[in-house]
């Protein structure tokens, strides 16, 4: 049965010139391009499997600078959380990009890329906060 209404996307704001980037990132942690209008600085990836998409657009302004970006986040679960955030800073590492890493406790880790991100962060779980 679908609800009505049903969760399609939700949209998240990276900065100027970075899309290709942060789609590349997601690459690394099994998502792809799903929709990307010709021209335009924004797309849509999504994940095999799951019927929900991630809309990146880039955006002028400023950028949130404090810890309450971690507030925002876009969550994944992992069997294994470290390997998939080392992944990410190894590329971050080879494209020059900041990256910052940190963790909630044992079970849950975050990284940013404020390189890249507006005014969020990539969440890595453990499979275990879901039960799984």
């Amino acid at each position: 049965m679908n609800p009505d209404p049903r969760l399609h996307h939700t949209a998240k704001r990276i900065r100027p010139g970075s899309l290709e980037k942060v789609i590349e990132m997601f690459g690394l942690l099994g998502c792809k391009l799903s929709y990307q209008p010709e021209g335009m600085r924004w797309a849509m990836i999504d994940q095999e499997g799951l019927n929900f998409d991630i809309q990146l657009i880039e955006v002028e302004g400023e950028q949130l600078e404090d810890e309450t970006r971690r507030d925002s986040q876009i969550s994944f679960v992992s069997e294994n959380p470290a390997e998939h955030i080392e992944k990410v800073r190894v590329w971050a590492e080879e494209k020059g990009l900041t990256f910052m890493q940190k963790s909630w406790n044992e079970r849950e880790h975050y990284f940013d890329l404020p390189d890249l991100f507006v005014d969020w962060v990539v969440e890595i779980m453990h499979v275990s906060v879901v039960g799984e």
